[in-house]
């Protein structure tokens, strides 16, 4: 949504990170584990990964020869577990998977250590949460991709490598965390003006915002344990910049997602049926990112989605709209969807729009027709070691010995993740790529 951006908290005010700007599963208990490769496609995948190391090649990426698509139910409540349970109960359904945000750090290591790694016991425990039934709840991370207070040319030195030891510090506290299988929405909504991560205002600091998501996914997957998703997730309708200037490419991106409320297309129209086709089908909007998800042969994701009321630019309970997005996912293989059940920046809570939440059932909830699945890899499955010998090599590739520090304490230390005790106290030292002091990197 692009108004009322970094105005509510996703967390309490006490913990360290995780601040969101406001808007812009299914199955329960009999959910099943989501197979990523059968047996027949790993061994082939494992014969040509292994013909590819002998010849020296990289094996970067890997995904699944057939398509992903679980349709996992999400949502979004706020970061509180009580309020997960008062929106299971308002529509019948038991929602295993949450949707969590860490973008309000002000240093590197509140960056590397999100605060739903950690586990405190109440209503903000998401770690124990996962851990209560690992088997069927998932988390959606919103990760910023650089903290507060960074140099301006922050782009360029993470292109260079300058923050690689980050990305790996984050991920080895992710895997320790039991959140190893999460998908992270990197740096969402980066097509956007409201974040300060977001992409820059012309085609050089464009290229160099999607070549250091590339580097943060590379390192983050190089990290033993790590089976994350990337999203690549843009803001529908906002800033029509070509999506392929800043699209780090199929090697690092998993899924492709698109945040879309109901407000904010041309003309505001008041009939229904003329407003989901304008959002559908506006510049840079759902229909764009969907034919560009296909021809790259990726999955999509809906991570934000919800009615708006009037003084958020929205028409209210508009039900058009909730079934104009069914449909988005019912015609496309997707990964997830989450639902932002927050009363902010005019986004309207499920529970104060009737005709949305009978749609909603309908479609989402126990007995509905888009419910989905988790999309965890099996356990102990052949692909998930096939995958992880890629990731160590991915991670060789970059001239970057990635530590074996996965057990406990969960936070893992600097020397082990790779980052020199002279920068955690600000900037990484980057001596060998003529960067030192918050100057420029040398031409």
């Amino acid at each position: 949504m692009r108004t009322a951006r970094r105005s509510a908290l996703t967390r309490p005010t006490t913990s360290a990170g995780g601040r969101h700007a406001g808007p812009g599963t299914g199955g329960g208990n009999a959910q099943r584990a989501w197979r990523l490769v059968g047996w027949r496609p790993v061994r082939w995948g494992i014969a040509v990964a292994a013909v590819l190391a002998s010849l020296g090649w990289a094996v970067v990426s890997v995904w699944p020869p057939g398509p992903l698509n679980p349709r996992t139910t999400c949502v979004y409540t706020a970061g509180s577990r009580s309020a997960l349970s008062s929106f299971d109960q308002l529509t019948g359904q038991q929602v295993n998977c949450v949707l969590l945000y860490n973008d309000a750090n002000t240093t590197w290591s509140e960056w590397a250590k999100p605060w739903f790694t950690d586990s405190p016991g109440g209503d903000t425990d998401w770690r124990q949460w996962l851990s209560a039934d690992p088997g069927a709840r998932r988390v959606v991370l919103s990760q910023e991709v650089v903290p507060d207070g960074v140099p301006s040319n922050w782009r360029e030195i993470g292109a260079a490598g300058g923050y690689d030891g980050y990305a790996r510090q984050l991920a080895a506290n992710l895997v320790a965390a039991g959140m190893g299988n999460a998908v992270i929405r990197l740096g969402h909504e980066m097509n956007g003006t409201w974040y300060h991560d977001a992409l820059g205002n012309d085609p050089a600091q464009y290229g160099a915002w999607a070549a250091y998501w590339a580097r943060i996914v590379t390192a983050m997957r190089a990290v033993p344990g790590a089976k994350f998703l990337f999203d690549w997730n843009v803001n529908a309708g906002y800033r029509n910049i070509p999506l392929d200037n800043y699209y780090p490419g199929d090697s690092v991106v998993d899924v492709i997602g698109v945040d879309v409320y109901d407000s904010g297309m041309p003309g505001h129209p008041r009939d229904p049926s003329v407003r989901w086709t304008r959002l559908d089908h506006e510049p840079g909007g759902l229909a764009q990112v969907v034919a560009f998800a296909r021809r790259h042969g990726k999955p999509l994701s809906v991570p934000e989605w919800g009615v708006v009321n009037a003084s958020g630019g929205g028409l209210g309970d508009d039900p058009a709209y909730v079934t104009g997005i069914a449909d988005t996912i019912k015609g496309n293989n997707v990964v997830y969807q989450a639902y932002f059940d927050r009363p902010v920046g005019g986004v309207m809570a499920l529970k104060d729009a009737p005709q949305s939440l009978r749609l909603w059932v309908k479609y989402f909830g126990p007995h509905g027709t888009l419910s989905g699945r988790s999309w965890l890899w099996s356990a102990g499955h052949a692909a998930d070691r096939w995958i992880a010998s890629a990731q160590q090599r991915s991670g060789d590739a970059l001239g970057d010995r990635v530590p074996a520090v996965l057990g406990q304490p969960a936070v893992v230390t600097s020397r082990a993740a790779g980052i020199r005790p002279d920068e955690i106290g600000g900037e990484p030292c980057l001596d060998r790529l003529g960067y030192r002091g918050g100057r420029r990197l040398a031409d």
